[in-house]
């Protein structure tokens, strides 16, 4: 009898023990879990991660923009002041959109007129639909092998072009040119010419 009156108690403490590590174990499982469920979702936590959402997007927005600022003021030229307020603290610049692949040479002829004096004819056409710069044109001449003789490059000043070529848009212009020898030697015998749109 008195055997069992003293295992009772220890039974008991036991028992008690085992309940404290389950408890214990149980708020370590799914209790935190669910604390932190419930912080996300309190308003000022998810306040703060919307803002610090938008502020990130905007960040993003503005990076494009001043990357992509020639394009977007081609395609939107609503935006242009925008775009000159992101580039006025970075000092950069707005300038016409380059899209080389959209500028072809539509026609050329290069013919001699006289003695040294030759003249070049070329037309440019804008493929794209947004408005390009113009480009300038690397001139090749070449000997009777197909050897560069004498290479000249003619920006769009130098041909009297717009500095912009509307969607769709075409320009010509016909530029008179002189090969000078030089003294030691006599003029290069010109057999035929590439042409070449490029920008600088």
């Amino acid at each position: 009898m008195p055997k069992s009156a003293t295992a009772s108690p220890r039974h008991a403490s036991q028992d008690g023990m085992d309940a404290d590590m389950d408890a214990e174990a149980a708020d370590v499982s799914f209790m935190r879990a669910a604390r932190r469920r419930v912080f996300w979702r309190r308003p000022l936590v998810r306040l703060g991660l919307g803002t610090v959402f938008i502020v990130l997007l905007a960040g993003l927005a503005a990076q494009v923009g001043v990357q992509e600022r020639d394009r977007l003021a081609a395609w939107q030229p609503r935006l242009q002041p925008l775009l000159a307020a992101l580039c006025r603290p970075l000092e950069c610049s707005i300038a016409p959109f380059r899209q080389i692949d959209a500028m072809v040479i539509d026609s050329s002829s290069f013919s001699k007129l006289r003695g040294d004096a030759y003249q070049l004819a070329v037309a440019l056409k804008n493929t794209a639909v947004l408005p390009l710069a113009t480009p300038s044109v690397e001139l090749t001449l070449t000997d009777a092998q197909d050897q560069p003789v004498l290479r000249r490059v003619l920006r769009p000043q130098d041909l009297n072009a717009p500095a912009v070529l509307s969607p769709g848009g075409e320009w010509s212009a016909t530029v008179a040119l002189r090969i000078a020898a030089s003294p030691a030697s006599s003029p290069p015998r010109v057999a035929g010419y590439r042409l070449l749109a490029f920008y600088p």
